[in-house]
């Protein structure tokens, strides 16, 4: 399910509620709990399986915090382990929190890859905001978590890009 949250940018509200008859021709049609608003989601073929599998299998229905608590054990299993170091501030003491990467997954987490995803391989962000639901950018770009080394790659990657069409008019 988390899979299915991360190739459909999809709440945990939203996908732990999914209905065969959500699915119509490999395309997901779902009113989202939180905006009341409907969101239409064309579906990989590895998304269109785990939503078939999920009726046929007759998968568990759990709670948020039954699946946060599991979700964590299975990035603990896989080996996501790597020391993650969060600060914030609370009134003007600086606080940082580390912990191993796997104790930060959350069912949101799923929804956050989708969009972070989706943004780093060039999707539009009108688009993916169309999919995930968001109702501005303001709130849309609080979503993406990219690296400084992402960010660069991206921005080399676009740079390139540009070589390559400025190439192609000089032919």
């Amino acid at each position: 399910m988390f899979v299915l949250g991360c190739l459909t940018g999809l709440r945990f509200s939203d996908f732990s509620t999914l209905q065969p008859e959500d699915l119509k021709r490999d395309i997901l049609c779902k009113k989202q709990t939180k905006s009341d608003r409907w969101v239409i989601i064309p579906l990989r073929e590895e998304a269109k399986l785990i939503f078939t599998k999920q009726f046929k299998d007759k998968f568990k229905c759990l709670t948020n915090p039954e699946f946060n608590r599991h979700i964590k054990t299975i990035g603990k299993l896989a080996g996501i382990d790597q020391l993650v170091r969060f600060s914030y501030k609370k009134g003007n003491k600086s606080i940082e929190v580390a912990k191993p990467k796997y104790e930060w997954i959350t069912s949101h987490t799923a929804r956050r890859s989708f969009c972070t995803n989706e943004f780093i391989y060039g999707t539009p962000v009108e688009l993916i905001m169309k999919i995930s639901g968001h109702k501005n950018t303001k709130d849309f770009y609080r979503y993406i978590r990219i690296t400084p080394e992402e960010a660069a790659n991206k921005i080399k990657a676009l740079w390139q890009s540009r070589r390559d069409i400025k190439l192609i008019k000089t032919l």
